[in-house]
């Protein structure tokens, strides 16, 4: 019998993160993200999001700053994603319905090279 292996631990050196969304529903939803630290940082985006569509971003490790990522519409408490985890990809769904806004984790893998 062979037993599976355990996972690979964190990648402490991974520079890059990937995060998408993906929208339910019919409202219009907008993914946004920036890099916030004691300066202005470059690589802020605000993205229209499509229903059932995933929308994703390559996010860059950064020595001096940290990522803030929302999802929000017009009249809704914006949803905040927790802070990327470099070396993964990582997808969420975000809805509007009548109880607001939700985003909540769908998958999770990590990226890089496909051999083993």
């Amino acid at each position: 019998m062979f037993a599976d292996a355990p996972p690979p631990p964190p990648n402490d050196t991974a520079r890059s993160a990937v995060v998408c969304v993906k929208a339910e529903g019919r409202r219009p939803l907008q993914f946004s993200g920036k890099l916030e630290g004691k300066r202005p940082q470059p690589g802020a985006f605000d993205l229209p999001l499509k229903p059932g569509v995933e929308q994703c971003n390559n996010l860059l490790r950064s020595k001096i700053a940290t990522w803030t990522l929302t999802v929000n519409t017009p009249g809704f408490t914006p949803c905040r994603l927790p802070a990327p985890e470099f070396g993964q990809r990582v997808v969420y769904s975000a809805k509007a319905s009548a109880r607001g806004l939700s985003c909540a984790p769908i998958h999770k893998s990590p990226i890089g090279t496909w051999k083993k």
